[in-house]
């Protein structure tokens, strides 16, 4: 699998990844108790970070329960410690990830790996009859609606960047359709967003983002000294309100008794 383009090593990562579990772990445990997830399910996360969503479904499926955590460098996930969790180092382009699981669920996974279709179908083949696929991954979206004409600038030359990697930041959008397309039933998407202000918990995760990818942003020329010092003072400027990104959480069920249909 290519190098993620925020690997584990970067000094800032540890917190980036606390604000970015702050941020986004209660709307994917609302999302998570909707489809029932509970005592005895047998689980899988991949792509895990710093296992914040393991440590609560540990909690969730108690001791008849099993939750598999796994990350291709799991450095940050050995915290991870109860009875029904078991941390694992995988590439889920290439190893195996095992079968019949009651929930498969990622988190900002898909996005940054260009074979994101074929990893999509593998999490899909992970699923057991009834089980359930959890994916939530970002869609830029709104914050091209920003009315400020510095923030626009800079987002345009970050999605441009992007691009330029193979990082599709508009693939929320797409995740529903392909599971239908994958036999998957029940599909249901959402995305949500915020309006943030500047020094906010989505202002700093932002910028810790942005400051860890400060060297490659700018030699990229996407963009300049001057957007970027712009930017980042709007992240911390308090009277300033603009729209996060949205993040797109979906949910589709493998039938009992049904096979895999589309491609």
């Amino acid at each position: 699998m290519d190098r993620y383009a925020l690997p584990h090593d970067l000094s800032g990562e540890p917190d980036r990844l606390a604000l970015m579990s702050q941020m986004l772990d209660p709307q994917l445990f609302f999302r998570l108790r909707q489809i029932g997830v509970g005592q005895g399910w047998r689980c899988l996360e991949v792509g895990a970070g710093n296992g914040s969503v393991s440590r609560w479904l540990g909690q969730q499926v108690g001791e008849t329960g099993s939750v598999i955590v796994s990350d291709l460098t799991p450095d940050l996930i050995r915290a991870v410690e109860a009875p029904n969790v078991e941390v694992k180092a995988i590439d889920v382009t290439s190893d195996e990830l095992g079968s019949g699981y009651d929930l498969v669920v990622a988190r900002a996974l898909l996005h940054h790996l260009p074979g994101r279709t074929a990893v999509l179908g593998r999490l899909a083949e992970a699923v057991g009859e009834g089980g359930w696929l959890v994916l939530e991954e970002p869609d830029f979206h709104p914050v091209l609606a920003t009315d400020n004409p510095e923030l626009r600038d800079f987002w345009e030359g970050w999605l441009a960047w992007a691009a330029s990697e193979d990082i599709d930041y508009f693939v929320g959008r797409r995740i529903a359709a392909r599971m239908i397309a994958l036999g998957l039933q029940d599909v249901r998407a959402w995305g949500e967003t915020i309006l943030y202000r500047g020094g906010s918990l989505t202002a700093r995760y932002l910028s810790s983002t942005m400051h860890e990818l400060h060297d490659r942003l700018l030699a990229s020329g996407f963009i300049s000294p001057r957007v970027w010092d712009d930017a980042m003072a709007l992240f911390e400027n308090e009277d300033f309100w603009s729209w996060q990104n949205s993040y797109v959480t979906t949910v589709g069920r493998r039938a009992a008794g049904r096979g895999r249909r589309g491609s």
